[in-house]
């Protein structure tokens, strides 16, 4: 489930300015329908293998059983004092249109793992956080505080910053790597993403479907960077496979979506990937039940009250993330990540933006012991990210610098992982993970 969270939406990944759009944060929305979109999920959760696109109610960090202890223990070395990595972290709190203080506090726990553990190639990790409140103006002053407190890189996410704060903070030097939700957080010289957000996810949702030898169709609000999600994202992908989907758009004001759900029946799709806001996703799956139309939907995860709105007819429905889910109980990263929450953030939420921020902490630690502390800098950093080799992400795939989504070089996330909702928990739907057709390597 992603935190209701307002977001500012891409007109382009590849370097025209982004058309900056404030909406009601939906799970879809962070093309933010992608981005990353995660399961709320706790250490004690009996949710099942677990998704990243999952949509169960929010969970606070719970015990994270003896393996996750286990995994805490082992190799540990303690490291403080001088010379710190300093990174930021940029949330939204304080904010009627929605908030995410999750990500400061998986930050500060990720800053602690990372601290009882090595380090950054011996150095310690120091979190500056910062409340954008999806707010231009504090988005700028957090950038400007960024700038001030000798950050390396930037994790985290809001509404405004791909417009205002990737900008400010490039003109210091500082690498940016906050979940791209805009043009400038994919394509502005200092973007080095490691999530790939809507992109990836609807390319995953197009394999799936042509995978499954399904016949396909995207429902989208009529909004700018929607439609790009349907268009260049998920048809496109879908006909380099041999597929040829459909689209059906959906004015973003309509409440009725029953004449909607009737057009997408009328497509003969077996399977279709929503990119809605809410109330809009509830409302047209409810619909086509009702006209007996009951695709394999596809979904950015959903909110708490999705679940309540639509009950059984969200069974059998897919999500999607960047990155593993923490009830994935055969994975052993998403085991200290829960122990890890559970022990310095006891009570904050595990979901998408939790997984997100702490794995690109613990990512980078890893990047520093391969190449050195030392060259975890502000300086130094964009170069070592522009090469890096064989770098397992946390909770993720393996990274390289050769393989990368077309036309973006630091964009090297290339893949998605579907998982499907059975009512009570959460399985691998397809192969599990999938790669964006025609990335790179």
């Amino acid at each position: 489930m992603r935190s209701n969270i307002g977001s500012a939406h891409r007109s382009t990944r590849r370097g025209s300015p982004a058309l900056v759009i404030a909406v009601p944060a939906i799970a879809g929305a962070l093309v933010i329908a992608g981005c990353s979109s995660s399961g709320s999920s706790s250490g004690s959760s009996s949710a099942g293998a677990g998704a990243t696109g999952t949509g169960a109610a929010p969970a606070a960090a719970s015990s994270g059983g003896s393996a996750g202890a286990a995994a805490l223990a082992a190799g540990t070395k303690n490291v403080s004092g001088g010379n710190p990595v300093v990174i930021g972290v940029l949330y939204t709190d304080d904010n009627p249109i929605g908030i995410a203080p999750e990500i400061k506090s998986a930050g500060e726990a990720a800053a602690a793992y990372v601290n009882s553990h090595g380090g950054v190639g011996g150095r310690p990790v120091k979190i500056v956080a910062c409340n954008g409140m999806n707010n231009a103006q504090n988005d700028a002053q957090c950038a400007t505080q960024f700038v001030n407190s000798g950050v390396v890189t930037v994790e985290g996410l809001d509404g405004f910053w791909g417009g205002v704060g990737v900008s400010i903070i490039g003109k210091a030097g500082i690498a940016n790597q906050t979940l791209p939700i805009s043009g400038p957080e994919f394509s502005a010289p200092n973007a080095y993403p490691w999530e790939g957000s809507g992109v990836t996810a609807s390319a995953a949702a197009a394999s799936y479907f042509v995978q499954q030898n399904m016949t396909s169709a995207c429902a989208y609000q009529d909004i700018p960077s929607f439609q790009e999600q349907c268009v260049q994202d998920f048809q496109k992908p879908a006909e380099t496979l041999g597929a040829n989907p459909q689209l059906v758009t959906i004015p973003p004001t309509a409440n009725d979506l029953s004449q909607y759900a009737a057009k997408l029946q009328q497509t003969g799709a077996k399977g279709v990937l929503v990119v809605a806001g809410s109330p809009g996703t509830p409302n047209l799956i409810q619909a086509a039940a009702q006209i007996g139309y009951k695709p394999q939907w596809i979904l950015p995860s959903q909110r708490p009250d999705f679940f309540k709105a639509v009950g059984t007819d969200a069974d059998g429905a897919i999500f999607y993330d960047d990155l593993v889910d923490s009830s994935d109980t055969t994975n052993a990263d998403a085991a200290v990540f829960r122990a890890a929450m559970s022990k310095w953030a006891s009570g904050a939420v595990l979901d998408a933006f939790s997984i997100m921020t702490f794995s690109n902490i613990v990512t980078l630690a890893r990047l520093g012991d391969q190449v050195g502390g030392d060259k975890i800098t502000r300086a130094g950093l964009p170069a070592v990210l522009g090469q890096i080799k064989n770098l397992p992400q946390f909770m993720g795939p393996t990274l390289d610098a050769s393989k990368h989504l077309a036309g973006l070089p630091h964009a090297l996330h290339t893949g998605a992982y579907l998982y499907q909702w059975n009512g009570t928990g959460y399985t691998p739907a397809g192969q599990g993970y999938y790669v964006v057709p025609g990335a790179t390597g």
